[in-house]
């Protein structure tokens, strides 16, 4: 069973459920990580390119060429990124639990991310209504799982529904809206207490699901 799972500070947690909504951030302060205090943010947030290098030569301006290349263990890429992407996201945890057992996708490091959680259970029915809600805004969107890919081995284009191989406990859902100011956006929800609830993201491990016939 699939749960798409919110997780951040109490207040931010609570005004969210009890007021029906998502927040949005601007995507490029996702890449900001020396504001980051909970180890989610990448540094190579808005890049759309991983090129791995053949060659490297340091030319200095008086001196011989340098073929960086050639020094055993030479790994280095070429990332183009978005300098301004008018971009807002909201990041989702894909929480898989089957019946009678733990999460499976459960990790320490989401107890980072926030002291609470809200648990949207019904996620059919959320798509519906967040699209709709963002169309209402007269905003763009694009939402998809986020593909985990390893900089040093990765040869190609990506999209920003791509993170670095390490932030893969994270499990991210991620619904990216534009064209904005790049400042916070909220997106009303409808219902949303009648499809999720909220818990204390402390209890994110014992979570179980019970079928009772």
């Amino acid at each position: 069973m699939l749960i798409l799972t919110k997780i951040q500070q109490a207040k931010y947690i609570d005004d969210m459920y009890d007021n029906e909504y998502l927040y949005f951030t601007s995507l490029k302060n996702l890449r900001n990580v020396d504001s980051d205090h909970t180890g989610r943010f990448d540094p190579k947030e808005l890049n759309m390119s991983n090129i791995q290098l053949k060659t490297l030569t340091l030319k200095p301006e008086n001196g011989k060429e340098i073929l960086l290349h050639k020094f055993m263990g030479f790994n280095a890429q070429l990332m183009e990124s978005i300098s301004d992407p008018k971009i807002n996201c909201c990041s989702l945890h894909r929480m898989q639990i089957e019946p009678g057992k733990p999460p499976s996708t459960f990790n320490e490091n989401l107890w980072n991310l926030g002291d609470k959680a809200i648990l949207i259970y019904d996620w059919v029915k959320f798509f519906k209504i967040l699209d709709k809600s963002i169309l209402k805004q007269g905003l763009q969107f694009s939402r998809n799982k986020v593909t985990y890919y390893d900089p040093k081995n990765f040869d190609g284009n990506i999209s920003l529904h791509h993170k670095d191989h390490k932030y893969s406990w994270q499990n991210e859902y991620r619904i990216l809206i534009s064209p904005t100011d790049n400042q916070p956006i909220k997106v009303q929800i409808p219902g949303l207490k009648k499809i999720s609830w909220v818990i204390e993201s402390i209890f994110l491990d014992i979570i179980r699901i019970e079928i009772n016939n």
